[in-house]
């Protein structure tokens, strides 16, 4: 990941009177407001749309999902800065654990925006550079899914997926194939390592595989064998 120039922010606040406002007060101190959504799918919508790299969310958006459960219910790094129009004990402690930049009271005063979103700048800017200290090796499956090739470890959205041991080989085995086809045999062999198997086994690990993964990710050779399409 590269270190930001900018703050690319998504707005999630239902009033779009209050949003427009926010919007204009965020431009005006030279930070970029990719969009604003009044509602949840509308904010997912954007969220796939846009390389935003920081989300100002208002607590309550009149829904039956409130702006805490929206945020968790992403399964999402991007940082967060939460709006509220008042500060209960409860809501911030539900809140706290979703580890945001900080909260904006509405509505709000343009020195505490100017304030919380320098800070947003440099955790945003300190967490990249970091990152790009740490050399990894991934490959990149396309969808949104990476492997980790340290740790054997499967990512969706930079969210760890459990495999089972089998699952685990299968996807190893088509991922060192880099798009060649592995044949059934060699995935008999490799996979079960002299076990009596049959097609039926072999059908039921891949459908677990299929389910965990976006299905298109692996083709079937007919008679073949297996390949990863890769983006």
């Amino acid at each position: 990941m590269s270190t930001p120039n900018n703050l690319n922010i998504l707005i999630i606040e239902d009033e779009s009177i209050l949003a427009m406002s926010l919007s204009s007060s965020i431009e005006a101190l030279g930070y970029n407001v990719v969009e604003y959504a009044t509602n949840s799918h509308m904010a997912r919508k954007f969220l796939e749309a846009y390389d935003v790299n920081l989300i100002l969310m208002d607590i309550n958006l009149g829904e039956s999902i409130n702006g805490i459960e929206l945020y968790e219910s992403l399964h999402t790094d991007i940082p967060i800065i939460y709006l509220t129009a008042y500060k209960d004990e409860d809501t911030m402690s539900k809140a706290i654990d979703t580890n945001p930049i900080g909260y904006l009271v509405k509505p709000h005063k343009d020195d505490e925006l100017k304030a919380m979103l320098k800070l947003a700048f440099y955790k945003l800017k300190n967490r990249d550079s970091k990152e790009e200290e740490v050399v990894r090796k991934y490959f990149d499956m396309g969808k949104g899914y990476l492997f980790d090739m340290e740790e054997d470890r499967l990512l969706y959205k930079n969210r760890p997926l459990k495999l089972t041991i089998k699952e685990m080989g299968l996807l190893k085995l088509l991922i060192e194939a880099n798009g060649r086809i592995v044949k059934f045999k060699t995935i008999e062999e490799k996979i079960w390592e002299g076990e009596s198997v049959n097609n039926s086994s072999l059908r039921t690990l891949l459908y677990r595989l299929r389910t965990k993964l976006n299905h298109k990710l692996i083709e079937t050779e007919f008679n073949l064998g297996l390949k990863l399409t890769t983006e």
